[in-house]
């Protein structure tokens, strides 16, 4: 997994890489070293931006955040984009048992 941590108007600490590290590694194991991630923190004024962004063979999935807090919002674009991970995922699965299905029964025919 390559992970790419940019920042606008705020700058990326050690701190802020680990704890995104240690949250991709709980979230997107699955995925391996095929995944592309990339996250773009924001700050204005008050107001805090998560965006992330993983690119994998033959899908992107793209979330964004906004809350008061920079860790908060990073959390929760990471939860969205892990529901949208598994929702791709049950949906590939599902095509796979239905063609599956669907050729055992054109063999019985």
């Amino acid at each position: 997994m390559k992970l790419t941590v940019a920042g606008r108007n705020i700058e990326i600490t050690d701190g802020i890489r680990e704890h995104l590290q240690n949250k991709m590694d709980k979230t997107i194991n699955e995925l391996g070293g095929k995944a592309d991630v990339h996250v773009a923190l924001s700050v204005e004024k008050h107001r805090h931006f998560a965006e992330v962004t993983v690119k994998t063979k033959g899908f992107t999935v793209h979330s964004t955040e906004e809350t008061n807090d920079l860790y908060a919002s990073m959390d929760n674009a990471l939860t969205k984009m892990e529901k949208q991970l598994r929702k791709h995922k049950e949906k590939a699965q599902a095509l796979r048992n239905k063609k599956g299905s669907q050729s055992k029964l054109k063999n019985q025919d």
